[in-house]
């Protein structure tokens, strides 16, 4: 199967981390068949990365921000990063025909010798609507992944929301990464025979469990005190407010205990702040961005990961944390049940500061360490393998055509779940 992937969720020389879930979906899928990546550059990071100084990120020839592969972690597809030229935050509902305006060329260009059994995207809007006008102009079927936000949140703006519906109603196949997400797409207008689960991987030779000890070592971490990490893009929908005051209930009857932020965004500053109001500078400890390849020690490090966010689909840390053989406490939000278990797993509800210190307190017992070791984690092999099985299949009806000219486009921890996921 021949896969030309279109998403600005993947990994570029200003940001090695973000979207490396579709980098390895890409990897995985190129292991059974052939893909090419398009993912486009926003034109605000293209600017930023110019002042800055990263050569990486000037315009080349063809109107293109490109790179060598070599520069972004070792890709082992052939990868075109486009500058995707939009107006910022007015008149969002099309920015998918701005999209599609600006990869058009390059789109072109990668398939004059390269012809694509499916066009898939991630994010259904802009760039499962890209994708879709891609798949029209090529003559192949499209597929859609939906992550979350873009059906949980976006879907909230109207004329935004008719745009994501068009791409779910047209789309050849929408590939939810969990059940919760599923329903959603189909109270969207999905034709439920398009929409099938397809459930994230890990990557068995990163996240793998080892010597805890060690990898604290390696990160110069205390060996004894309790530690626990949160991983994520710092916006406001991950309510680290609500972790941060959590936290500092836990500081109180473990005052040796650390928090480890990893990552950047939006709130950082005001999370700051909150951790200086509360005093809790020794406590918190904002290790920045971290690449993929770095975070098993911090998983295996920690004695849990923690989520307290109030939308999700379902979040890859919490399978990455127990691949590591380390539990994990989390909001009862979006998806998180599905891969939820009484013996390596804590689900607390959404916004309840003293539920969720309770539960990191409660997950510092070591059974729960213990279930954590006994969890199998799906792989990305697997995830390419079902995908392909679904694709090539006789499940994915034919789409109706897509009009490219249309503008409508309080309570105490609960432990819930199975003790294992299941890729079928």
């Amino acid at each position: 199967m021949k896969t030309l992937f279109l998403s600005s969720v993947y990994p570029n020389p200003a940001s090695s981390v973000r979207g490396t879930f579709n980098r390895m979906l890409c990897h995985a899928l190129n292991d059974v068949g052939e893909v090419r990546v398009v993912a486009p550059l926003p034109w605000p990071e293209v600017v930023a990365g110019m002042l800055k100084g990263k050569p990486a990120l000037k315009r080349q020839s063809h109107s293109q921000a490109e790179c060598p592969e070599s520069s972004v972690d070792g890709d082992k597809v052939r990868v075109e990063r486009p500058v995707f030229f939009y107006p910022p935050k007015v008149l969002r509902h099309h920015y998918g025909r701005f999209m599609w305006s600006s990869v058009r060329k390059t789109v072109e260009r990668v398939t004059a010798d390269f012809r694509p059994d499916w066009v898939i995207s991630y994010w259904a809007h802009p760039d499962g609507d890209a994708g879709v006008r891609a798949a029209r102009m090529l003559g192949a079927k499209s597929a859609v992944i939906i992550g979350g936000s873009d059906v949980l949140l976006l879907s909230k703006e109207p004329k935004r929301c008719e745009q994501i519906k068009r791409v779910l109603r047209v789309s050849d196949a929408v590939l939810a990464v969990c059940d919760g997400l599923r329903g959603r797409a189909i109270e969207l207008g999905a034709a439920p025979e398009r929409v099938h689960r397809l459930y994230q991987g890990i990557d068995p030779e990163v996240f793998y469990q080892d010597d805890r000890a060690a990898a604290r070592a390696r990160l110069n971490l205390s060996l004894i005190d309790p530690a626990f990490v949160w991983v994520g893009r710092m916006v406001g929908v991950k309510r680290l407010d609500v972790l941060i005051e959590a936290f500092d209930r836990v500081v109180r009857q473990r005052p040796a205990a650390k928090l480890y932020l990893l990552g950047e965004g939006a709130a950082e500053q005001p999370v700051r702040q909150l951790v200086e109001k509360r005093g809790l500078s020794e406590s918190v400890i904002f290790v920045g961005s971290v690449q993929q390849s770095e975070l098993p020690d911090w998983y295996r490090a920690a004695d849990a990961t923690l989520l307290s966010s109030e939308s999700e689909g379902l979040p890859n840390v919490l399978r990455e944390s127990l691949a590591c053989g380390t539990p994990w406490v989390s909001t009862n939000v979006g998806s998180v049940e599905e891969i939820a278990a009484a013996d390596h797993s804590i689900i607390v509800p959404v916004g309840d500061v003293a539920a969720l210190a309770d539960g990191i307190l409660q997950i510092l017992e070591p059974l729960y360490r213990i279930g954590a070791a006994a969890y199998h984690a799906k792989t990305w092999s697997d995830t390419a393998a079902k995908l392909q099985r679904l694709l090539s299949g006789d499940c994915v009806a034919s789409a109706t055509s897509f009009d490219v000219d249309s503008t409508s486009v309080g309570a105490k921890p609960v432990l819930v779940g199975s003790s294992q996921e299941v890729l079928s």
